[in-house]
């Protein structure tokens, strides 16, 4: 039929089968750059190309070949779009019937049901996208859709899948030219196990911050002494408040609880604090207590002590804070390092109020934080690319320390990716600073955690005169005033609006992650993915789906 469609005859008649599904006819999705063809679909008749494609709103026939390109549907004025224009009464939100959300939620059951779906997946963005393209559609062309002539094959979802290749490719590419990802200096953030740091040996390596901090508080609590009246009160505490758990989780009680207890899990960061903090609002609840009390089974409740337990949970959020912080995959965090544990540091230092015990853990944990919470000259670097913590580091870095900042990004201003001096990885232990004057204010993007760490920016006055231009233009950079924060506005859109030589070093350092979650996460979801009856997912498709789940909006 190619060539032979010129004929308007036989256009109609195309047309006609078109619209009256004749088995002879077949549509195809365009395969192309350009965004137009994403509204057409390519017209087959007994196996052969055609010279048409049919509109996907209003199904009409619009000439296109390789040879006619895509002008021909450039100039299609679609019907469908003028006769769905949105009416005034789409945009007022009508009240739904009572049976209405009980029959949408008894479908859903059957479809976890048949399916073998968890119940979950009603709560996931992605269902919740679907369901109201759904939506959409049956208000603009009304209630005679039959859902299985809208749902795409699983063929058809593979086919799209595979087309993120595409994309991918040109997001590594932008990657490679504005980061130089794949270079030999690229910078690695791992955990501290040996085998790792043995690995990684010949290149410039981060310890990751929330395995570091996860490493403080074990080291602490690990190494409590039964025998010491100070730590034996928190051994049992801990060893009661895990029994507790454990045995709500065997008697099946959990369901009693408006909020389950959650179980401490040695390779899960920060989960004590988790079980800690569920069973404290158990108990302010009074859940807990009646429960017990109805069992007889008050006993598990007589050695925990709600003093002892709301003092732990204060000494542990401040770390279940920084961690947070710290584990972001969306926004820069390797400058927030540094004023992590300065924060903590300072959160630890010994008050007149605290008990014996809370003295006795602050004086541990501040050792420890010293000794295994690791300070890289990379973390130092990155702190002073944040315009609101430059004061900061000025503060609690040495004259030694302050001057090897700023020779740093003088060197990695002026030398290209190859070139690049390695940094050693000598990982200094940074000194807290001592408490900021009154005045102290907070800057948008930098949360409450960090607040004692920011301050008005001076005006400072002094330099060398004879100085190299790139330690020149860092000094100046180091002690104006400008740029200035905006509210609402992230560190990367300070230098996205700024030029000079430092640009490419801020988007360079500020790209390392503190820690390896992000890529811990990536392992996690990919274990998800390629479960017991998905064994033979295609790795391309596999490969693409991991893509989209960490980019899709």
């Amino acid at each position: 039929m190619e060539g032979g469609g010129s004929d308007e005859v036989g256009k109609r008649d195309l047309q006609n089968k078109v619209r009256n599904n004749d088995p002879s006819m077949r549509l195809r999705e365009l395969i192309g750059k350009s965004q137009i063809l994403n509204g057409f679909m390519r017209v087959e008749c007994d196996g052969a190309n055609t010279v048409y494609a049919s509109c996907k709103s209003c199904a009409v026939l619009v000439k296109y070949s390789c040879e006619s390109g895509t002008s021909g549907l450039k100039r299609h004025t679609c019907k469908a779009k003028s006769e769905n224009q949105s009416k005034i009464t789409s945009f007022v939100k009508r009240k739904l019937p009572v049976g209405v959300k009980t029959r949408i939620t008894n479908t859903i059951v059957g479809m976890c049901s048949q399916d073998l779906r968890p119940f979950a997946m009603v709560e996931g963005q992605g269902f919740k996208s679907v369901a109201q393209e759904l939506l959409n559609i049956g208000s603009r062309y009304g209630g005679t859709i039959l859902a299985e002539d809208l749902l795409p094959s699983a063929r058809t979802v593979s086919r799209h899948v595979e087309e993120y290749d595409r994309i991918k490719t040109l997001v590594v590419e932008e990657l490679k030219q504005e980061f130089g990802i794949q270079s030999m200096d690229n910078v690695f953030v791992t955990d501290n196990g040996s085998n790792v740091v043995a690995a990684f040996k010949d290149y410039v390596r981060l310890s990751c911050a929330g395995h570091n901090l996860n490493l403080v508080l074990k080291y602490v609590f690990d190494h409590l002494e039964e025998d010491n009246p100070l730590h034996s009160g928190v051994i049992k505490l801990l060893k009661d408040c895990k029994t507790l758990v454990s045995h709500f989780k065997k008697a099946g009680l959990q369901k009693e609880l408006d909020q389950t207890l959650k179980q401490a899990i040695e390779t899960r960061w920060n989960s004590r604090l988790l079980m800690l903090q569920s069973i404290n609002n158990a108990l302010k609840s009074g859940k807990l207590h009646k429960i017990l009390l109805h069992r007889r089974e008050l006993r598990f409740l007589n050695n925990i002590h709600s003093e002892l337990l709301e003092d732990l949970i204060q000494l542990l959020q401040p770390f279940d804070e920084a961690t947070r912080h710290l584990s972001t995959d969306k926004t820069p965090t390797l400058h927030l390092v540094l004023p992590s544990k300065a924060t903590l540091l300072r959160g630890l230092l010994i008050q007149d109020e605290d008990s014996a015990v809370v003295t006795e853990l602050k004086g541990k944990l501040g050792q420890a934080v010293e000794l295994k919470f690791k300070i890289h000259l990379y973390h130092k670097v990155a702190t002073a690319l944040s315009p609101c913590l430059r004061s900061f580091l000025r503060k609690t870095l040495n004259p030694q320390e302050y001057e090897e900042v700023i020779n740093t990004l003088a060197a990695l201003m002026t030398t290209g990716p190859e070139e690049r001096v390695r940094v050693r990885e000598e990982e200094e232990e940074g000194t807290p600073p001592e408490a900021g004057p009154a005045g102290t204010t907070e800057v948008p993007h930098i949360h409450n955690f960090f607040s004692s760490c920011v301050e008005e920016e001076r005006q400072d006055s002094g330099g060398e005169e004879e100085m190299a231009s790139g330690r020149q233009l860092v000094l100046q950079y180091m002690l104006q005033n400008n740029p200035k924060m905006t509210r609402g506005q992230s560190l990367l859109c300070v230098w996205q609006e700024m030029s000079g030589g430092l640009v490419p070093v801020a988007k360079k350092l500020l790209a390392i992650p503190a820690t390896s979650t992000p890529s811990e996460r990536s392992f996690s979801v990919a274990g998800r993915l390629i479960e017991e009856r998905r064994t033979s997912l295609d790795p391309d498709n596999v490969n693409a789906l991991l893509f989209l789940h960490s980019n899709i909006k």
